[in-house]
């Protein structure tokens, strides 16, 4: 019965993350539509500030923390910078298990980060297991340090902090890129189908995000993105054959 239990329990839980998948894919390319390409189009994609003097809200810090890191990663050639980045990796990914173990109540026995041993000793509770587990693979959580100063922060400095979203999330996909195989214990312990589909889905909610925040800040990003989006799509379910045929229309303008 338990048997039974448990995997009726992985199949719902597995289709629920499938869809929100589907579901934060079409808010992705809704959010990029009514972001990137409109302030493109209002010639506003990379500028500063508006003729006021005020702050436009453009990509140019989210272009800049890339760029950044791409020159960064450069220096990985010398030995001992890559050594650091490795363990660095290997100290975020366990510092983000131990985050969310908080976050869920969980009770933390130990934290080891070694060049050889890794890991995170908690005792979780009935909720959380999945997210504790596998959110190493999708939440940048030093972007998400840089939020509430996005948020909350002077308006001469958001260009600034657009600059450090964009290097935090880098650095993430650079983690992801190494870390994640199939084969690693976290995504076997929770299935492969239902963690490809929960990493899908928490990944896409980030990226949809962090397009939306330079126009109009953080809290109208996160009104978009997990209200106003979702709701246009669920609402007229054929909105999203719309969105991509508007994407590739209009990017085959910017060339």
């Amino acid at each position: 019965m338990k048997e039974r239990l448990a995997k009726a329990g992985y199949a719902l839980s597995t289709a629920l993350f499938a869809v929100l998948a589907v579901l934060f894919f079409f808010v992705a390319v809704r959010s990029f539509i009514d972001n990137v390409i409109y302030m493109h189009n209002e010639g506003m994609l990379f500028a500063v500030t508006n003729r006021d003097g005020s702050y436009s809200g453009g990509y140019l810090g989210i272009a800049c923390g890339f760029a950044a890191y791409l020159l960064y990663m450069c220096t990985l050639i010398i030995p001992r910078i890559r050594h650091n980045m490795n363990w660095f990796m290997k100290f975020t990914h366990e510092l983000t298990h131990t985050l969310l173990a908080v976050v869920f109540f969980a009770k933390i026995r130990e934290f080891v980060v070694k060049e050889k041993e890794c890991y995170v000793n908690y005792q979780s509770g009935p909720l959380g297991y999945v997210p504790i587990t596998l959110s190493p693979y999708c939440i940048p959580i030093y972007t998400f340090m840089v939020f509430p100063f996005r948020f909350a922060g002077q308006n001469n400095f958001m260009l600034f902090f657009d600059f450090l979203i964009a290097f935090t999330y880098a650095f993430h996909l650079h983690s992801f890129i190494k870390q994640t195989r199939l084969s690693q214990s976290d995504i076997e312990n929770c299935g492969p189908a239902r963690s490809i589909a929960f990493i899908s889905f928490v990944n896409l909610a980030v990226l949809s995000l962090i397009i939306a925040t330079p126009k109009g800040g953080v809290l109208n990003a996160i009104i978009r993105v997990y209200g106003m989006y979702p709701k246009a799509i669920l609402v007229n379910g054929w909105s999203w054959i719309t969105d991509i045929i508007n994407v590739f229309s209009l990017l085959s303008r910017l060339n």
